[in-house]
């Protein structure tokens, strides 16, 4: 099993417990947050066909399926919810996967007006 693999099996295990029945993963990536190495902390998100997790060490948010994410460039891409989050380039093909899924949840195939972020 590769490093992608991996890291799919991971994520899904962490929002396995978190999920409503019927409830399926779309995508998943990690995140961080904070400046320095005293104040960084690590998120977990997973986009299902319902909402948006946000997991980190037990806790969980769980947030409307409305989320656009927007395109990533450079080395980090960043978008705010409650805080600042950072996503690395590894997982901007999560990313997208999650803007696209949502994307085709909308009965014209876009984002609507001002939910890029």
């Amino acid at each position: 099993m590769g490093y992608q693999e991996r890291r799919v099996r991971l994520i899904a295990k962490r929002a396995a417990p978190h999920l409503e029945p019927g409830e399926t993963i779309q995508t998943g990536f990690i995140a961080q947050s904070g400046s320095s190495m005293l104040s960084l902390r690590v998120w977990t998100f997973v986009a299902t066909d319902r909402a948006i997790l946000v997991m980190r060490r037990g806790s969980v948010q769980r947030l409307p399926r409305d989320l656009y994410f927007g395109e990533p460039t450079g080395l980090y891409h960043t978008f705010q919810l409650d805080r600042v989050y950072k996503v690395h380039r590894d997982y901007y093909t999560e990313l997208g996967a999650a803007d696209a899924a949502l994307r085709s949840m909308q009965p014209d195939g876009n984002a609507p007006d001002g939910e890029q972020l």
